[in-house]
């Protein structure tokens, strides 16, 4: 294998870690080429037992990641055998405790686990969890464990942001076209040079989340996404609404997510029955919009779609918001469930001026949402 087949490997393995939950960014890259080309002679348990190291920040990702490794880079060797009794203990305890999973609606626990054993890079509890839908997570352990990987999942938006430049007074690399621009008065002598870093600038994203009666299911799943959405995003901004519209920037910033569900109702911005759609963009756009869109926003609106309001009204109020932002994507719960019907007035009305309408009933379904978006 050449340099060049060498780094592709490298790059479609790291897309597979995060195709799987694992943040990696571009440092992670570099050093996991650096780490593999140190070995002159690599065998694949040191080699597994670095990049695991290096790639995995938590329990779930370490536990996943041998599979993932020898799936990819050895596809007809079986796994990497464990080296002590220890070792031996624990994944006899794994096993056992995938099998021991409990709280999944009626008999769909037996489902889930046929589903992750016919999946190419299965991760057992973990990745039953992420394809199950949200609404038949009844074990509460099973739930939280979704909506951390719903967060998780979002602040990978970060490692994705595009990289630019940044002109400033002092660095390490100087700048040619702006130093001589600057020092023509000296005939081009770099008298005073300027210089320039590199930094990730995440998208701005502004959040419209539907919080009224029937999200009450999807919404614990959706909030630590949207939340994950807004630490992901410095400069983002996020709003709730049922019959109305309230700005909840700083709520979805703060540390725990109980305290930020506890002052959502307690400033009555959770559960009211009733949803106007339209008429909460038309307050947006009254006294938001100017403030909050600009040409490479992307507008994310959470909701199933039930609205009180006409179809021609909620068009009239997304054309608007479409006319300033970049990006409308659409997150609907009831998308992923063959019962529901996607061909209501509502939607129908709404998909001239929505460019992605996408599914949210579950952790694997928002995964596209980060791929979705034109950053």
């Amino acid at each position: 294998m050449n340099n060049t087949q060498f780094s592709d490997r490298c790059v479609e393995f790291v897309h597979l870690l995060r195709n799987k939950g694992h943040i990696v960014g571009i440092k992670e890259l570099i050093d996991s080429m650096h780490i593999i080309s140190a070995f002159k002679q690599p065998d694949k348990h040191s080699t597994l037992l670095s990049l695991r190291s290096l790639c995995c920040r938590n329990k779930d990702e370490w536990q996943q990641f041998e599979k993932l490794f020898m799936t990819f880079w050895y596809p007809n060797a079986s796994a990497v055998e464990p080296n002590n009794a220890f070792q031996n203990i624990e994944t006899a305890s794994l096993k056992q405790q995938d099998k021991s999973i409990s709280g999944f609606a009626g008999t769909t626990t037996s489902l889930f686990e046929t589903i992750a054993d016919s999946t190419d890079y299965a991760a057992g509890k973990q990745n039953t969890i992420s394809k199950a839908d949200f609404r038949f997570l009844n074990n509460h352990e099973a739930m939280r464990e979704a909506e951390n990987l719903a967060e998780k999942l979002a602040l990978q938006l970060k490692a994705r942001s595009r990289a630019q430049r940044k002109i400033v007074m002092k660095g390490r690399r100087m700048d040619m076209r702006h130093t001589i621009r600057r020092n023509m008065a000296h005939g081009g002598t770099p008298l005073h040079p300027v210089f320039s870093i590199q930094y990730k600038k995440p998208p701005h994203l502004v959040i419209l989340h539907d919080v009224s009666h029937s999200m009450t299911w999807n919404n614990p799943l959706l909030f630590r996404f949207a939340r994950g959405l807004i630490k992901a995003c410095p400069e983002s901004e996020a709003f709730v609404f049922h019959t109305r519209l309230f700005c909840v920037t700083k709520l979805y910033r703060e540390k725990s997510i109980q305290q930020m569900r506890n002052k959502l109702e307690s400033n009555n911005y959770l559960w009211l029955g009733g949803t106007c759609i339209a008429e909460s963009l038309k307050y947006f756009n009254q006294n938001y919009a100017k403030t909050t869109l600009r040409n490479n926003a992307i507008v994310i609106i959470i909701s199933d779609g039930f609205d009180t309001d006409s179809p021609e009204y909620l068009a009239s109020q997304l054309r608007l918001i479409k006319s300033k932002s970049k990006q409308i994507i659409w997150l609907n719960p009831m998308l992923g469930r063959k019962t529901h019907t996607s061909d209501t007035k509502t939607l129908l009305a709404a998909k001239p001026f929505v460019d992605h309408f996408i599914p949210a009933h579950s952790v694997d379904a928002l995964r596209s949402v980060i791929y979705k978006m034109t950053l």
